[in-house]
């Protein structure tokens, strides 16, 4: 089986070693570079070509953001996960904008930033349950906000009960790994049960499962 190689940029040794560590201890990935601030990590992108990077906010010269878009520029393929200690819309926000696949929180569990590295490695969106949580809360607070907005109208697609159950965990901000735990289901069933959502609901990323979840009342609580 052929690694997931990651290289990881933070300004403090002692974090990298920590999150090398983490990753090292999966058989399937591969910590195979390290950087301390944008440049450095400009240039080890060049010569690894890793699948994955890794990329803290807050580095010495250019940021993890700069960082980011400076590397996508380059390298228009390259997955870009931003993992940092700031639960921050506006860093949220930037990340997104510079084309991160991703937005984890270094306080994630470790089988949170394995299974980030693995999706974002396949090219899927990554964000931490409290950033999940933390999105969902800004959506549903715009939509209080906004007097103006008109509702929109609900989708004739129907779903079953338990695609709707899982719909409503899904915006509730849970991992697959927590809702196949909370259903006592495979973690497995459950992305089949939300690549079938996607597909059914013509809806392209989880952002647009919230969105519909939260628009047609299927939250669970």
């Amino acid at each position: 089986m052929e690694k997931i190689k990651v290289i990881i940029a933070d300004d403090h040794d002692i974090v990298r070693f920590g999150i090398s560590s983490v990753l090292q201890s999966a058989k399937d990935i591969d910590v195979v570079g390290e950087a301390s601030d944008g440049d450095e990590t400009l240039e080890l992108f060049k010569k690894l070509k890793p699948d994955v990077a890794l990329i803290d906010i807050t580095m010495p010269g250019k940021s993890g953001i700069e960082t980011t878009e400076a590397l996508l520029k380059e390298s228009p393929d390259a997955k870009i996960l931003i993992l940092t200690m700031h639960m921050d819309e506006t860093y949220l926000s930037k990340s997104i904008k510079a084309g991160a696949l991703g937005y984890l929180l270094k306080n994630c569990e470790k089988d949170e930033l394995l299974e980030g590295v693995r999706a974002a490695a396949e090219g899927k969106k990554v964000f931490s349950t409290a950033i999940s949580r933390l999105i969902t809360e800004s959506y549903v607070s715009n939509l209080k906000d906004s007097q103006d907005r008109k509702p929109a109208p609900k989708k004739e697609t129907h779903l079953t009960k338990r695609e709707q159950q899982i719909l409503g965990l899904i915006a509730e901000g849970l991992t697959s790994q927590e809702i196949a735990n909370k259903l006592t289901i495979s973690p497995r069933t459950v992305e089949t049960h939300r690549a079938n959502l996607l597909q059914k609901l013509d809806i392209k990323n989880t952002a647009g499962l919230v969105r519909y979840a939260i628009e047609n009342g299927h939250l669970n609580s």
